[in-house]
């Protein structure tokens, strides 16, 4: 295990726990996060510098336009943004879509706990059709961060 795998699993595992309890995501963590991101990859040359801080600056403004529709917390933003330094590019990308997949079945669990369900698939096919959700529901979805971090750790060893 590399270590920014490392990083990125304690990182998202702090999260998720702290978002869990007070529903934030605290900056020092993310900044934190950012900053190792760019120091892991030092050694590696400034091509996959530039790369992972790309994927970063990438990854933060699709994440502001998630925020800005709603559909994320300005937390789960920067530390996805972050993380998504740490693992460079181009892994950056099946790193989102982990994080995405585990958001999705976060998302479906806490709606049937609560008996949302129907209410979640309708207010889904209100953004796929309108672009704007018919409710508004918060999920920690720094829980969602750390289990898309760690399928992506595992990924490599289920090979």
């Amino acid at each position: 295990m590399t270590a920014a795998t490392i990083v990125l699993l304690v990182a998202t595992l702090a999260a998720a726990v702290t978002d869990v309890r007070t529903r934030r995501i605290p900056n020092v963590l993310t900044a934190s996060t950012a900053v190792v991101a760019i120091g892991i990859h030092l050694p590696d040359g400034i091509g996959p510098e530039l790369a992972a801080v790309a994927a970063m600056i990438a990854a933060f403004l699709v994440g502001s336009f998630a925020y800005s529709a709603g559909w994320f917390g300005g937390g789960d933003v920067k530390l996805i943004a972050a993380c998504c330094g740490l693992v460079g590019f181009p892994a950056a990308l099946p790193f989102a879509l982990d994080v995405l997949a585990a958001g999705g079945v976060l998302a479906l669990v806490a709606a049937a706990a609560n008996g949302r369900l129907v209410a979640l698939v309708r207010s889904t096919a209100a953004v796929a059709a309108r672009g704007a959700a018919t409710e508004n529901t918060t999920l920690p979805y720094g829980v969602a961060i750390a289990a898309g971090s760690i399928a992506y750790a595992l990924v490599p060893t289920l090979r």
